[in-house]
This record gives structure tokens, C-alpha cells and sequence, in this order.
């Protein structure tokens, strides 16, 4: 009697360990992970980055594709009329278009090395902001997070760049609230 004491209290023992295990897991997964590079994590959007980007008035492209269907300035024109919106329920550029409910996936303090891995030439890029700009890289994807839609920059939290109409890479800033 007393040895099936025991393996019932093992049984139990292992099945809790299992249980803190998943329990582990699972806050991770919500939390998201740390990495070398800087800070990782998969959810909402902090505040600052949910809203309209749209280019400024004295907004330039920052890179051109190797080929191109259009010129510089066509693209330019596209982008003024259509921006980015990046909030909790959507996501949609004019090259995309629109994903509802994305998840997102951020990495901040990811350096230049991420944009470069995108295809962007962040040493021309990073010309336009300060030698020390804090670099956050956000991967969108659909609602059940089972396909990456788009990967944007944000420069400094202010600046956000990324692919735009016909591939041209494009520098916009967020509008600020009215009311």
C-alpha cells in the first residue's frame, strides 16, 4: 500500500513540474522572448507607433528599387495619397493594401543590420538621422500570425520607414491627433 502511495505522489509531483513548464511557456510566448540583438516581443502596438504615417511635405525617396515601373516622382505622388496605417484592428499601405486584425512582432534596438537583411541599404538610409538612432524593426502579419504581410522600420519612434509603392523606400512621420 505504501509503494502505491509513493507513485501517486510521484505521478503528481511530475505532472505539476509539467504543468509550471506550459504555465512558463505560455507567459513567454505571451510576453515574447529577449535576444542579443535587443528586444523582442509579439502583441499589441505600444501607443506611440498605433496611428496615420503619412509623408511630410518635404518628403524625398530614400532608396529606388534596382528596377522600376515608374519613376521617382509617380511614386512619390502615390505615397502622398495614401501613407500607412498601422493601429490595433488594421494595417494597410498602398502596396500591401489592408490586413485586418495583424499581429505584430517587434524587435527594438535592432541596428541597421535588420534593414539591410530586408533589402533596404541602411547605410544610405541611416544618412537622413542622427549616428546614434535607435532602430525598432516590426514585422506585420495576418491575424493568426501564420504569414508575414510586411516588415516596417521605426527610426528614433518617430520616423517610420519602409517599402511603399513600387517598391521605392519611403520615410514617413505620424500625424499628430486633432481635437
Amino acid at each position: 500500500m505504501k509503494q502505491n502511495k509513493s507513485n501517486a505522489a510521484m505521478i503528481a509531483v511530475i505532472c505539476m513540474v509539467i504543468i509550471a513548464a506550459f504555465t512558463v511557456a505560455a507567459v513567454m510566448f505571451a510576453k515574447g522572448r529577449s535576444t542579443d540583438d535587443g528586444e523582442e516581443f509579439i502583441g499589441p502596438l505600444p501607443d506611440n507607433l498605433v496611428g496615420i504615417w503619412e509623408l511630410p511635405g518635404d518628403s524625398h525617396v530614400l532608396q529606388s528599387p534596382r528596377t522600376a515601373d515608374m519613376t521617382e516622382d509617380e511614386a512619390l505622388a502615390d505615397e502622398n495619397d495614401f501613407g500607412v496605417t498601422m493601429t490595433y484592428g488594421t494595417y494597410s499601405t498602398n502596396r500591401i493594401g489592408s490586413i485586418d486584425n495583424p499581429t505584430y512582432k517587434l524587435e527594438e534596438n535592432c541596428g541597421t543590420k535588420a534593414m539591410d537583411e530586408q533589402g533596404m541599404q541602411s547605410d544610405g538610409i541611416m544618412e537622413e538621422f542622427n549616428d546614434n538612432a535607435s532602430v525598432t524593426k516590426i514585422e506585420i502579419y495576418n491575424e493568426d500570425g501564420s504569414s508575414l504581410c510586411d516588415t516596417v522600420f521605426v527610426i528614433n519612434d518617430e520616423y517610420l520607414v519602409y517599402f511603399g509603392t513600387g517598391n521605392y523606400v519611403f520615410c514617413a512621420v505620424k500625424l499628430d491627433a486633432v481635437g
